[in-house]
């Protein structure tokens, strides 16, 4: 008996204490750097353009274009995550 409530003190105790340890906080989103689209085709450009938009204003995507264009579909996700949590600049 005494065992088992050892046990049951020692799993609550390592719980509290590796949960306490863990952060919460986000960290801060890098600032804002506009791609190198310059050995980019057109439509990486232009999905760059519209990932980005998503991300800071409203949703845009040309989804016959994600969906049957490689370099549509990586430069809208490339634009998205560069600018994520970011004010958005003309690029």
């Amino acid at each position: 008996m005494f065992n088992k409530k050892m046990h049951t003190l020692f799993f609550i105790s390592a719980t509290l204490l590796f949960t306490a340890c863990s952060s919460s906080s986000k960290s801060s989103p890098q600032p804002y750097r506009p791609l190198d689209l310059s050995q980019k085709s057109d439509t990486f450009k232009q999905g760059a353009h519209d990932g980005c938009i998503t991300a800071t204003e409203t949703y845009k995507k040309n989804h016959e274009l994600f969906n049957n264009d490689f370099d549509y579909n990586e430069g809208w996700w490339e634009g998205r995550r560069n600018c994520e949590g970011r004010t958005y600049a003309e690029y």
